[in-house]
């Protein structure tokens, strides 16, 4: 395999070609790169060498429209990128005007921060200010590569816009917008409207008089994420045919997993890994660069940061810390001889949890359902169909939910329970809505051991109430000094927070409540108690 050589610019036989990079014609530069020495500034040959790393390659030669590149840490996915975007620029047609090749990029992250940090760091690694021309940093942020033409050589105008776009909201920004070619850096921070947006924003510039823009494109590099992820759908199930198919690379890890008397192995969360012998960029990292960063993480942090695999990363403090995936999960079914029971929880992302809890105080978490932007009505139907579909023989249901659901509405002057009773379903508020009370109530079953066995077994199929118990539903990490770690008192709510509710619904009503707050343990109002002290011990 050969290596990519980027000869942007070539010396010529009477000396430097362009000297001092093709800063703009007139353009002043203020900063203190005047001081420098001027051989400094003169042209080099640019050469990328990806002979190494077969993925970047076929992501370099590929013209898919749309291109994602997901790999672990420090496999070049940055360098890979910027290096297309100036790829892409020399490949644009000659303007007949002017003898000169346009292009306009947008390199897009989540936020101003993280653009200066990294992107627009790793950016002037390649492309440095003092070679090829200063940045502008006011807003919006932006390198402008200009080269005149010299001789045979055409000239060559590149414009380079850095943006942060963060909700779906920000995609406003990119109206009116004209742009020949895109790159999304980090895709798994950024919403999926961000990448819509700009699908219908590229190939706009250069106009036909121009040469027009033959060579329109969005690319995507990032870390691995959740497989509930946008990213994640669109690699891996909802697969697309046709001219304009998106096309997504995925590099191979960085460590892969070894036996014990594996040489030089490194032990870490429980297993022993070693360097992969496929790892792409190993040639341009530091010695020991992976195995270094293995001590001190926990197993999914190794899985997503160092072998590249699609993995929840868990952030904050989980709520329920108790919680074991791999002790407290398996595939298990609907028992008919003990009650059906139901957690709800309300509101416009209503939620459901179905459980039973066996004899020996063991549950059994069966199914979950989980909706966004659904009203009480719409859901209650979703509820029955489920019930009807998964527990056509349960005898009897139980059904929980949120004690706030006994609030009328200001409208229709009924209460959520009302209209789960009219739909044929016997619904009762749980005692208390208090998170603290429902967490300890979730907590009790993780706590005990049962033949052996968790207290607290969730189906494998449950998949977002298992990653809002591994983590999803936490509290957010407080940024305080001294180097401590202090954590919000009221978990972030977010899409994991209202299955991790109902789950604690269902715990309260299904009895953990009464073992928290029976007679002869009062968590209460607890009353001082005198010893009696006149006894003879013999």
């Amino acid at each position: 395999m050969l290596p990519i050589r980027c000869l942007l610019m070539r010396r010529s036989k009477h000396g430097n070609h362009l000297t001092n990079m093709a800063r703009a014609t007139g353009a002043t530069d203020r900063s203190k790169r005047k001081t420098q020495d001027k051989s400094q500034s003169e042209i080099k040959d640019l050469n990328i060498d990806f002979k190494h790393s077969p993925t970047v390659w076929r992501f370099l030669n590929d013209d898919s429209f749309v291109r994602g590149l997901m790999g672990p840490v420090g496999s070049g996915k940055s360098y890979a990128c910027a290096t297309e975007i100036m790829l892409r620029a020399l490949k644009q047609p000659v303007s007949p005007i002017d003898n000169t090749r346009h292009s306009r990029f947008a390199i897009v992250r989540n936020s101003y921060p993280e653009l200066r940090t990294t992107t627009i760091k790793t950016w002037l690694e390649i492309f440095d200010e003092a070679t090829w021309g200063p940045m502008r940093w006011s807003p919006p942020l932006t390198h402008h590569i200009q080269l005149p033409p010299k001789g045979e050589l055409a000239g060559l105008d590149v414009e380079i816009i850095f943006l942060a776009l963060d909700t779906p909201k920000d995609v406003r920004k990119l109206l009116s917008l004209e742009l020949t070619g895109a790159w999304v850096n980090e895709a798994r921070e950024l919403p999926k409207a961000v990448v819509d947006g700009l699908t219908h924003r590229v190939g706009r510039y250069p106009t036909k008089a121009h040469g027009g823009c033959p060579h329109r494109f969005i690319i995507m590099d990032t870390n691995p994420m959740d497989d509930d992820h946008w990213y994640h759908r669109m690699a891996e199930k909802e697969k697309q045919s046709g001219k304009y198919q998106w096309k997504f690379f995925r590099q191979p890890g960085g460590v892969k997993e070894v036996d014990a008397q594996f040489k030089d192995a490194i032990y870490a969360a429980g297993k022993y890994w070693a360097v992969n012998d496929k790892a792409e960029n190993i040639l341009n990292l530091t010695d020991g660069y992976y195995e270094q960063m293995l001590i001190g993480k926990n197993l999914d942090w190794i899985s997503c940061y160092a072998q590249g695999k699609y993995t929840f990363v868990q952030e904050g403090r989980p709520v329920w810390q108790e919680y074991t995936d791999t002790l407290m999960s398996e595939d298990i079914e609907y028992l008919e001889e003990y009650p059906l029971q139901i957690g709800l929880d309300f509101g416009l992302t209503p939620a459901a949890v179905f459980g039973q809890r066996l004899d020996n105080g063991r549950w059994h978490v069966l199914h979950e359902l989980v909706t966004f932007d659904m009203g009480l009505e719409r859901f209650v139907t979703q509820l029955k169909i489920e019930i009807n579909k998964l527990f056509p023989k349960a005898k009897e249901i139980r059904i929980w939910g949120d004690p706030a659901g006994s609030k009328r509405d200001e409208i229709f002057e009924v209460t959520a329970f009302d209209h789960l009773r009219t739909q044929g379903l016997n619904a009762k508020p749980t005692p208390t809505n208090d998170f603290k009370v429902r967490r300890e109530a979730g907590a009790m079953p993780m706590n005990r051991l049962i033949n052996g066995k968790a207290g607290l077994i969730v189906n494998k199929s449950c998949a977002q109430l298992r990653k809002c118990l591994a983590g999803g539903y936490y509290f957010k990490r407080e940024a305080i000094g001294s180097g401590q770690e202090r954590f919000k008192d009221v978990p972030f709510k977010n899409n994991f927070s209202h299955v991790g509710d109902a789950f604690g619904y269902l715990m309260l009503g299904g009895g953990e409540h009464r073992i928290l707050t029976r007679s002869n343990a009062r968590f209460g109002n607890q009353q001082q108690v005198t010893a009696k002290v006149d006894f003879n011990v013999f």
